[in-house]
């Protein structure tokens, strides 16, 4: 799917400009993506949500169906010799990737247990730019083989023709084999009644994401404060890179065409593959140092080196040198595909996953929209009608962006991303696991509302332990403390512990039923903690990394005692 996007980022543009588009007319030309992006992943999103096959999942309908679309655009549009046929191909197009990608990235978090959600959306990143270096290097290296080197009818190079049939085969080969040989995680009972008594229609979609966006966390609000600037430019730099190489570098311009305006397209793919290959390297190490400095200073640190890589990059005349720039673009692209969706997926509650990646699709596609709507006007009359312009306005706004980041307070602790975090400081740290008894009364709910805040705060594991007694005593106690009796009544009292979590935050609960004394049952639960049985001398509870936490409640005992 990379592949085709990286087309659109390097080989679309300049096929618009062969076919008789002008440099003003390349923003308005550019409206699919955002609008598509607007509109399709938000509505995937939200119905992938409430979808379940035995069969076929819940996002692999999705991610295949866009493929399929866009296999067959790409495979359609070298051919196209009229604008406006283009520019419906390129809707298309967009349409095919927005409904595979969304449905992607809610998949990763699907799969995932919380432990290795760093690890896959990093593994993300890195095939994120594996395919759009190898769509680039495509248009670099097959504009420079001699017997491609002739131009058809509609005025497009075949070397081009070529390019898009690679990414054709590639979507192909890819997306059906991954899809054919991965299975989703089946949905739980209680997630399957759920699903089928969900409205499915269009309209409830769109009411399920204005209430996903009317409890949506602080911290991504803080995050589409910065994206306003950070996809405004990049939108410029996709659309202007080829124009502002002409002008520095190469001397021509596309209204003259010729092999000077060949070798700039090509060359801009080049540009395009170096900061991707620089993606696929400096994802490896950029969550690590997110977790050790917070994600909001990374970010900020990326979009800073990508402002003074632009701004360099609109006075360099040497094509050589204009790839070191490259390297800045790159390590911003590695934080910008993997950082804020990590951070949600993070965040929201699991069984929303799909609507708040649309959300936050959402927040990438306005500034892109804007853009496309205004800076055709804002290019002619006050950049001059020169791309390198375009590209140094990208670089300030990126600046800006990072400035913006800077100044985005860190979130409350309660707003705090577990595994990626913001800034924030945690002021527990010490607890690899919380364990609280309920046995569904109020006293015991609070309990497990206040073990869940504390294990949030600790990026802990939460353990809910329900002890039942299968024998009814002849006579009551005399005290005022009441066991369960019975599993279904036991049953009862851990679900009904429990269900607040799901609905909220709580990503990864543990839920035992324990017959026995409920004492017992807590104690062995604290004690089966194989984190701890592994160290020659055991921490006492709360003094070391490892530890656990003990939160009991219930009839006849005073609710948050440790």
């Amino acid at each position: 799917m990379q592949f085709s996007f990286g087309l659109t980022q390097s080989a679309v543009n300049p096929l618009f400009l062969l076919i008789g588009a002008s440099p003003d007319q390349l923003p308005i030309l550019n409206l699919a993506g955002p609008v598509t992006g607007l509109i399709i992943q938000p509505l995937i999103g939200a119905i992938s949500d409430r979808t379940w096959h035995p069969r076929w999942g819940r996002r692999r309908p999705f991610i295949t169906a866009g493929a399929l679309l866009c296999a067959v655009i790409l495979f359609l549009f070298p051919f196209v010799g009229v604008l406006w046929l283009g520019v419906i191909c390129f809707w298309l197009l967009d349409v095919g990737n927005n409904t595979s990608m969304e449905p992607y990235r809610a998949f990763i978090s699907d799969r995932l247990p919380k432990s290795q959600l760093a690890r896959g959306f990093l593994t993300q990143s890195m095939f994120t730019g594996a395919g759009a270096v190898l769509a680039n290097v495509s248009l670099f290296v097959l504009q420079k083989v001699d017997t491609l080197d002739k131009t058809a009818g509609n005025g497009v190079p075949y070397w081009m023709f070529v390019c898009f049939m690679i990414g054709t085969f590639c979507i192909l080969l890819t997306v059906l084999t991954a899809m054919a040989r991965t299975r989703e995680l089946t949905p739980s009972d209680e997630d399957l009644a759920e699903i089928r008594t969900a409205p499915r229609g269009a309209a409830d979609a769109v009411r399920e994401i204005a209430s996903a966006v009317r409890a949506m966390p602080v911290a991504m609000h803080k995050i589409g404060v910065v994206f306003v600037f950070q996809w405004y430019a990049m939108f410029i730099y996709w659309q202007f890179l080829a124009v502002s190489l002409g002008e520095t570098v190469f001397k021509a311009n596309p209204e003259q065409g010729g092999t000077a305006w060949d070798e700039a397209i090509a060359w801009s793919g080049l540009q395009n593959g170096a900061y991707n290959f620089v993606t696929m390297i400096s994802a490896l190490f950029l969550v690590v140092v997110a977790q050790r400095i917070g994600a909001k200073r990374v970010h900020a640190i990326a979009l800073g080196l990508a402002a003074l890589s632009l701004v360099w990059l609109s006075t360099i005349d040497n094509r050589y040198l204009a790839l070191v720039p490259m390297i800045g673009v790159g390590i911003f692209w590695a934080s910008a595909v993997g950082v804020p969706y990590l951070m949600v997926a993070s965040m929201v509650p699991a069984k929303r996953t799909g609507v708040y990646m649309g959300i936050l699709n959402m927040m990438i596609v306005v500034p892109m929209l804007v853009q496309t709507v205004t800076f055709g006007w804002i290019f002619q009359h006050w950049l001059g009608g020169k791309g390198s312009n375009a590209i140094l306005l990208a670089g300030v706004l990126l600046g800006v962006g990072a400035v913006a980041m800077r100044w985005v307070n860190p979130p409350s602790e309660a707003d705090e991303s577990p595994i990626m975090p913001l800034g924030g400081k945690r002021s527990i740290t010490v607890y690899d696991r919380v364990v609280v008894g309920s046995d569904g009364t109020p006293t015991s709910l609070y309990a497990v509302d206040r073990a869940a805040e504390v294990a949030q705060a600790a990026q802990a594991r939460l353990v809910v332990v329900t002890a039942y007694r299968s024998a009814v005593p002849a006579t009551s106690p005399a005290s005022g403390h009441r066991d369960i009796h019975g599993v279904d009544a036991a049953r009862e009292a851990l679900d009904k512990s429990v269900t607040a979590l799901t609905r909220e935050r709580a990503r990864f609960i543990d839920q035992r039923l324990v017959e026995g004394d409920p004492a017992q049952a807590l104690l062995d639960a604290v004690g089966n903690n194989p984190a701890k049985s592994d160290r020659r001398r055991k921490p006492r509870p709360g003094c070391g990394r490892g530890a656990d936490a003990r939160v009991g409640a219930g009839r006849g005992r005073p609710p948050g005692r440790l």
